[in-house]
């Protein structure tokens, strides 16, 4: 560990150093919620004009949609991260590479389901992520097959197709749509999972798991539970199979339950995961859906980046926090964006905020 630590003062001092730096430009919880309250688009774009997202925010026309304006807060996050990709090298930098690698699942995850409601290029482009690394050109022409399977063949692998060979990829309602991204998600999260084990070592790997760990875990509980919810059968099929404190009797007891409410049971009573999953039942039959555990499971790893800032400072961990932390900060504003732009209550707009 002092070697790590060694290395980490030697080359990677100043990207540490630009980091903290950045952070201190983060939005705080309250400044969102201020922006809540602010009732027109405009307004909003021009109370962001001065921070980090102003570059994109100013590419804007005056009569911007919201969800050219959510484009712009996204391609702000990813010209984040790409700043911190070409000021880094040796393994920052390669850990950087295989984070942004994790939004292909994201891009292919989308497309899945986009073509399966019948949506346009178009739709698609607005929505597909900045950092994703296909290009461009190859993604039209996946959009342009009629095969579903297909793309997911091309863009994905083995892996992912066997994980999604008993589903139907072209008649998706909401709960099912949200069971196969989880599943394309998962696929993405465990090569990075793997990263981390594998490649990482000491302080480096140890600070980063409480993140890529619980998110590999938590994604399996998501599956464990939506599966549950509609239905389907040979739940192990679509795991990820890899784990950090989800161990596989722990998803045993989850799978061998009758049905969502004896596993939401079950998931509560989770030693490893108990205050997340604490009111997981009560909630479900409040709401009516899973919804809530998308919001919990980011304010979750939000916490956990925000004690990994707090501990030992030459770390990689250190990056992967402040990385959380801004993913969650431009997911925030799309949220606000977006709720804004629909004619959502502020209080409404606020419940979608999750620093």
């Amino acid at each position: 560990m002092i070697s790590d630590t060694l290395v980490h003062l030697l080359r990677d001092n100043y990207l540490e150093a630009k980091i903290r730096g950045k952070k201190s430009f983060l939005l705080q919880r309250q400044q969102l919620l201020s922006l809540a309250e602010i009732p027109t688009l405009s307004d909003i774009v021009a109370a962001l004009a001065d921070g980090p997202y102003g570059s994109e925010l100013s590419k804007l026309q005056e009569v911007s949609s919201a969800v050219e304006t959510e484009r712009a807060i996204q391609r702000g996050f990813a010209s984040s991260v790409n700043n911190l990709v070409s000021g880094s090298k040796g393994n920052v930098r390669q850990f950087l590479l295989e984070y942004v690698r994790r939004f292909d699942a994201y891009d292919l995850a989308t497309l899945v389901m986009f073509k399966s409601q019948g949506k346009t290029w178009e739709e698609f482009s607005t929505a597909r992520q900045p950092l994703g690394g296909v290009r461009e050109g190859q993604l039209r022409r996946l959009y342009m097959m009629d095969d579903l399977r297909e793309s997911v063949r091309i863009i994905g692998d083995k892996t992912l197709e066997e994980r999604t060979g008993d589903i139907d990829l072209e008649e998706m309602p909401p709960e099912k749509a949200a069971l196969v991204r989880d599943i394309f998600t998962g696929w993405g999260e465990e090569r990075f999972y793997n990263y981390v084990v594998k490649r990482l070592h000491g302080r480096d790997r140890s600070s980063c798991l409480p993140i890529v760990g619980a998110t590999v875990d938590l994604l399996n509980l998501s599956i464990v539970l939506r599966s549950k919810l509609i239905g389907v059968s040979n739940i192990e099929e679509h795991l990820v199979p890899v784990h950090w404190r989800l161990d596989k009797q722990s998803i045993g007891r989850l799978l061998a339950t009758t049905d969502l409410d004896e596993t939401l049971e079950k998931a509560g009573s989770l030693t490893q995961y108990s205050r997340l999953m604490a009111n997981a039942r009560q909630r479900h039959e409040e709401t009516k859906s899973l919804a809530f555990l998308e919001m919990d499971v980011k304010r979750y790893l939000v916490g956990q980046a925000r004690r990994i800032f707090l501990g030992f400072p030459y770390t990689i961990g250190v990056v992967l926090a402040f990385l959380i932390f801004k993913e969650n900060e431009a997911r925030g504003l799309a949220a606000v964006i977006s709720g804004v732009a629909s004619g959502l209550k502020p209080d409404q707009v606020k419940a979608l905020i999750t620093v």
